[in-house]
């Protein structure tokens, strides 16, 4: 599984962006930058999609 994966099923499980942000970081060994440079990866092909 990478990132965007997990991302994507703990944000279909209504799980909170801290609670994603944490899970990543502890998951992957991301700092804290790194995971949310992945979740805002996450959002801009989310976004992308829905346009």
């Amino acid at each position: 599984m990478d990132p965007l994966e997990l991302i994507r099923d703990k944000f279909s499980q209504d799980c909170t962006i801290d609670t994603v942000l944490r899970l990543v970081m502890a998951h992957f060994h991301l700092s804290d930058e790194e995971a949310q440079a992945k979740i805002d990866e996450y959002f801009e092909i989310v976004e992308g999609d829905s346009k």
